[in-house]
């Protein structure tokens, strides 16, 4: 019978008389994943069962060596199996997240299928992330007073947690106010989560950018934010909404009315926002920050998941319950509905762009969280991969046709646009700057990115690849994509050879 191989979070040992090394091994995995899975009885070469003798004696001595050897305290499931030809193995099932976790005094961290020493800094990171489990930072006071509290925030928030009724006592002064929220102090002085939301504090909080590439060296725009939570949160999102397309939609109401829908879901935006305020590591020095590109927004905040857990637990149910960095931060936002049931914000996030069509990802780096909106010309843009590498014909079919910007409804649920909406040029726009007849069924299918390159072919005249590229901030792959589908659907003109080809709409000079 064979197990597998060596893992992170899978070890095997011969048998029960590498006990230590048994011991360093479930310390280094919870170290790393917070649970895992040791064998006695397996080939740790090939995950060959190979069997030992297992009495009920073995069973106690792996027991005592768990609760001897490893600290903090950890209570396995240690079970005696057997192959189907008789072969006796020990299964030792481990959990637990009060890291770190020593061994005989020594602290080791899971690398692949090894257990390595850990570094003094990493050992440094988890004795204060061990400090914060049993005294949270922002339940810590922060040294400042009531008069440092600006009480039109307080007073805004007051207002909204009796509006979702989950502040029941009526507003007084400040003190009142924060003593019966739980934001002082025994000695009258903030905790750190009332400094947070309430004051205007004077370190950047929220750093925010433009960039024209991946790499953060094209520069178009940089803010520094400072303030409070709830003025950073709303700093960034207007920030956001300024910085990316809305498209325009008229109301099949009486009233016509034309209404505004970003190329995001603002409800997602603000979820992010407010998560990446909330459960941020504070005693990192860093900011929150908004990175937008021309194909997608990047929300980051210092700090990663709960040890054990990951984006995928929570974006999939896996983990029903939050385990917040800031327990006092998140308990406050939730009074005022700025944030739901702990643990849903990914969910709602989730929800909101799978209505939208609007690709999102949640990831953690070294030390950050990031949760990445994709703009409508990241979609166009792999959409046109994608098509590109499946040689689709060169007529699109009519469930990959755009729809046109006015749409029957009766409110902005009904009127969201689709992908690529947000920025495409009207056919009748085009037909002004070309003169030529745009109202066959061959322009209605055009992409995204198709209509972006057609308007800006409309507006210069004869270009190249490289040019809209550059103008556009679309890769010179896509816009190759593009100028041969408009080629091949008869609507733009390639002259030259491929070195200096140059393209031209047709009826666009």
């Amino acid at each position: 019978m064979n197990l597998g191989m060596e893992t992170e979070t899978v070890e095997h040992k011969k048998s029960t008389s590498e006990m230590r090394e048994g011991m360093e091994s479930i310390a280094s995995i919870l170290n790393k994943h917070g649970h895992g899975t040791l064998y006695f009885g397996v080939r740790p070469s090939d995950g060959e069962v190979i069997g030992q003798d297992v009495s009920e004696k073995t069973l106690r001595d792996v027991s005592q060596a768990i609760s001897n050897r490893i600290e903090p305290r950890v209570y396995a499931q240690i079970e005696r199996l057997a192959t189907e030809d008789g072969k006796a193995y020990i299964r030792v099932e481990f959990s637990g997240f009060e890291t770190p976790y020593s061994c005989d005094g020594r602290y080791r961290i899971r690398s692949a299928d090894e257990d390595l020493p850990m570094s003094r800094a990493k050992l440094q990171e988890m004795m204060r992330d061990a400090e914060n489990r049993s005294n949270p930072w922002d339940s810590r006071s922060s040294g400042r007073t009531v008069d440092d509290v600006d009480e039109d925030e307080l007073r805004r928030y007051f207002e909204r947690g009796v509006e979702a009724r989950r502040i029941t006592f009526e507003y007084k002064d400040r003190r009142s106010a924060l003593s019966r929220l739980g934001l002082l102090c025994p000695d009258g002085t903030l905790t750190n989560a009332a400094w947070v939301c309430f004051a205007d504090r004077p370190q950047v909080g929220l750093r925010m950018g433009v960039l024209g590439n991946s790499t953060r060296t094209d520069i178009r725009d940089n803010q520094q934010v400072s303030g409070s939570l709830f003025h950073l949160v709303d700093a960034a999102e207007t920030y956001i909404l300024n910085n990316t397309r809305r498209a325009f939609v008229i109301d099949g109401n009486v009233s016509m009315r034309r209404q505004e829908v970003p190329e995001i879901p603002m409800s997602a935006v603000r979820e992010a926002l407010r998560n990446a305020f909330c459960h941020r590591l504070y005693e990192d020095l860093g900011a929150v920050q908004v990175d937008i590109f021309w194909d997608k927004v990047d929300i980051y905040s210092p700090g990663r998941f709960p040890l054990g857990s990951s984006p995928e637990d929570y974006l999939s149910d896996r983990e029903d319950a939050s385990r917040p960095r800031n327990p006092l931060i998140a308990a406050t936002l939730y009074r005022s509905r700025d944030i739901e049931a702990y643990g849903t914000g990914l969910q709602r996030i989730k929800e909101a762009c799978e209505a939208r069509g609007v690709p999102f990802e949640v990831t953690q780096r070294s030390g950050s969280v990031h949760v990445v909106f994709m703009r409508q010309e990241g979609i166009a843009a792999r959409k046109d991969t994608a098509e590109s590498a499946d040689n689709p014909p060169t007529t699109a079919k009519p469930a990959d046709k755009p729809p046109t910007t006015r749409r029957q409804g009766k409110g902005p649920a009904d009127n969201q646009p689709s992908p690529g909406e947000s920025h495409a040029v009207t056919l009748g726009d085009l037909a002004d700057k070309t003169g030529a007849d745009l109202s066959g069924e061959t322009w209605e299918s055009l992409g995204s990115n198709d209509r972006r390159v057609a308007e800006y072919m409309a507006k210069h005249g004869t270009t190249t690849v490289m040019a809209v590229s550059e103008a556009l901030e679309i890769p010179e792959r896509t816009v190759r994509d593009v100028m041969s589908r408009l080629v091949k659907k008869g609507l733009a003109e390639a002259r030259g050879a491929n070195k200096n080809r140059t393209y031209t709409l047709k009826g666009g000079e």
